[in-house]
């Protein structure tokens, strides 16, 4: 008995601890579930892209600060995308500030906005800029950043209507006073670019 015993322990199949993973083939193998990869769509329709910039040069109490403000390129525009600037000085002196947005809409409907509010150098030489880009629900930001241009609207879709560009007519680049106090502001339409100087 004790003999069979034996016998049958020596002629067992091998137990799962013994696995060898190089004894097996690809063809062993089940094969994968096939995946399915949506291509990127070959054409550019559908994106806004925003480019803008600052550049600033000083020298001791003297500087140069050159603003490009944001420009707005629609994929496959339609009559009705597009985009509009507001730009109103909110401090004076003795350190101006200077506050921006371009507004994104697309047939009366608000997108979203890249916004941004300058303090200008002071005696110190000390500046500050904050920048805020939000589209979709995060648009809302606008109130807040930029309450002098949408703080009081009951409905934010109303920053598209030509009712509001109306209203806020005045607050445009080219309406920024030339002089104010040791600080001088230069705007160029062509290039959408404000340059100032103290």
């Amino acid at each position: 008995m004790l003999k069979y015993a034996l016998v049958f322990l020596l002629t067992a199949p091998a137990a799962a601890a013994d696995f060898d993973l190089n004894s097996l083939k690809v063809s062993d193998l089940a094969p994968a579930a096939a995946q399915e990869i949506t291509p990127a769509p070959a054409d550019k329709a559908s994106y806004i892209q925003l480019t803008s910039s600052i550049k600033m040069k000083m020298d001791k109490e003297k500087g140069e600060l050159t603003i490009g403000f944001p420009k707005a390129a629609f994929g496959d525009a339609e009559p009705g995308d597009k985009a509009h600037l507001f730009v109103k000085m909110t401090r004076g002196l003795p350190a101006p500030a200077i506050s921006w947005a371009t507004v994104l809409c697309s047939n009366g409907h608000f997108l979203g906005y890249k916004g941004s509010n300058l303090n200008l150098p002071e005696q110190s030489g000390s500046f500050s800029i904050s920048e805020t880009l939000a589209l979709g629900s995060p648009k809302q930001l606008i109130a807040r950043t930029h309450p002098w241009l949408a703080g009081d609207l009951a409905d934010l879709e109303q920053v598209c209507s030509d009712g509001f560009l109306e209203k806020m007519k005045d607050a445009r680049a080219e309406t920024l006073p030339q002089q104010l106090g040791d600080f001088s502001f230069t705007y160029t339409p062509k290039k959408n670019t404000l340059k100032v100087k103290w």
